[in-house]
């Protein structure tokens, strides 16, 4: 295989990374991550951890969006290219549900409330979730898992169709 295109394509990953690495951030604000976690309440601030947290992800599924269009001009029949897109959709759908499980093991992990909720005046009002960035996460990730999956399934057949085929055999329709 030649070169150009091999280099082409750590271009474009390399684009897609800053866009990830530059758009997380925006999202994210000045938020902080709130962890109740065995009697313990840890905040953590905006930091190179949190923005890793989120990054790697969004540029999984950023890739694989981008190649996922990309390959569909071409009617998935160039090997690399598919390889980075099937590559890249297993990441996504592996890194999402490690997130998930620990998202889930942080909001189930519970602890005591002091003062109790008795003593507490009548006119606090209950917490929303609708900031928590956590909470917003864990709502859509399944869906994410199952769109991704069927996404992997049907590249991985299109792929698998055209892997050998030489360039004078015709495809069946």
């Amino acid at each position: 295989m030649k070169l150009k295109p091999i280099i082409t394509e750590v271009i474009i990953l390399a684009v897609i990374y800053i866009v990830a690495r530059l758009s997380v951030p925006l999202f994210i604000g000045n938020t902080s991550m709130d962890i109740n976690f065995n009697d313990t309440y840890w905040v953590i601030n905006q930091s190179a951890i949190v923005i890793l947290i989120f990054t790697v992800p969004v540029f999984l599924m950023l890739t694989t969006v981008t190649y996922l269009i990309k390959e569909g001009f071409y009617r998935y029949k160039r090997k690399v290219q598919n390889l980075i897109l099937i590559v890249a959709n297993f990441l996504f759908i592996t890194v999402i549900y490690l997130l998930s499980l620990l998202f889930n093991m942080i909001q189930k992990a519970g602890g005591t409330l002091y003062p109790p909720l008795s003593a507490l005046p009548k006119t606090v009002s209950p917490a929303h979730h609708d900031s928590n960035v956590v909470y917003t996460a864990m709502q859509i990730t399944p869906a994410l898992i199952i769109i991704f999956m069927l996404i992997l399934v049907i590249t991985a057949i299109l792929t698998g169709k055209n892997w050998n085929l030489n360039k004078n055999e015709q495809i069946p329709a």
